[in-house]
């Protein structure tokens, strides 16, 4: 491995190649994450709430009735009351709140991501955007999955303040990685009662479009009845995943173990029809190393090899041009390489 980055990777792409972000990036993308964390606290506030409450008479009296999800029956929390009268009275009043706040976020978003897209920044697909905002919403992203591939590499940019040469090419598939335990997951320690109750991602996919099923002869992949395919990878050290999990990673790519291993990087970019979502992406360091290794790698399908080879030197060359203080390559990096 160090062999190939001393002895084949001679700068192949120039910093010159690099086009810089125009002056007021930087503002624009920040005003974009605020209001998209504004909208998830707002979605997580509304999602806390019951699903309704309402006056159920029963033997000519009135009680109040909880209902927690669309499927509950509905528990009763006491009879008609000044007291039970104001709880549906907060409740009302705490549900018209939110449900006016997102509209106006909502609002808000589409504004600073029209803003966003006329700096003509890297971009997501919608169909991409959606997942990675029901996922997030959901507490999957950044706990239990990376975003990997070429939807990583809009990230990357950001980091580096620069469009690169090649790389952020659109891809119609979708790759996400096991991280949960790891590392790099957010939620490091122990996991609590909610994370424990968290969503798999294949039922998130499932709420998203119920036509999304398990490939029976790629069970690491869902495909949906478009033929849109979203696949998750696994290291060897995350197996065996949850039972709940559904997707059956191949226990075989080592080379994802690297995609654990630095500092992942975190961003909110624009959709092409002015929405936003987020990404959690692993080190730009370790994941220019796995897109060279996969250019190498024996068995790897060689219509993809040219891409990674591209995406790889690509990133290793941003990495040693604009990000030598937060992403160093150095001995440190060398040393720890497999």
């Amino acid at each position: 491995m160090v062999e190939i980055i001393y002895n084949q990777h001679l700068m192949i792409y120039k910093k010159a190649d690099f086009a810089p972000f125009p002056a007021d990036a930087g503002r624009v993308v920040a005003n974009l994450e605020a209001a998209y964390n504004q909208l998830v606290d707002a979605n997580m506030q509304r999602d806390a709430l019951p699903t309704s409450m309402f006056w159920q008479t029963k033997s000519g009296t009135d009680y109040l009735a909880v209902k927690r999800s669309s499927s509950d029956p509905g528990t009763t929390a006491g009879p008609r009351a000044p007291e039970t009268e104001q709880r549906l009275s907060d409740f009302k009043t705490q549900k018209d709140g939110l449900k006016a706040k997102i509209t106006a976020t909502n609002s808000l978003l589409a504004d600073r991501a029209q803003q966003y897209r006329s700096l003509r920044l890297p971009v997501l697909p919608d169909r991409q955007g959606e997942i990675l905002r029901e996922i997030d919403r959901r507490g999957l992203l950044g706990n239990d999955l990376l975003v990997v591939g070429t939807n990583a590499f809009a990230a990357y940019e950001f980091a580096c303040n620069a469009r690169f040469p090649v790389g952020n090419e659109e891809t119609e598939g979708f790759d996400l990685a096991w991280c949960r335990g790891t590392s790099v997951s957010l939620a490091r320690i122990a996991p609590t009662q909610a994370q424990r109750n968290r969503p798999s991602l294949f039922s998130v996919l499932r709420s998203i479009d119920a036509s999304f099923q398990i490939n029976s002869k790629k069970p690491y992949q869902a495909v949906n009845q478009a033929g849109y395919e979203v696949e998750l990878l696994a290291a060897p050290s995350t197996h065996p995943l949850p039972r709940d999990a559904q997707f059956d990673p191949m226990a075989s790519l080592v080379e994802q173990e690297w995609l654990l291993r630095g500092r992942p990087i975190s961003c909110v970019v624009a959709t092409v029809r002015h929405r936003a979502c987020p990404l959690y992406v692993p080190d730009p360091r370790w994941m220019a190393m796995h897109k060279l290794w996969l250019a190498q790698k024996p068995g790897r399908n060689p219509a993809k090899k040219p891409k990674d080879e591209r995406q790889g030197n690509v990133l290793l060359d941003a990495a040693r041009y604009f990000l030598k203080d937060t992403y160093p390559l150095d001995l440190d990096f060398v040393f720890a390489l497999p």
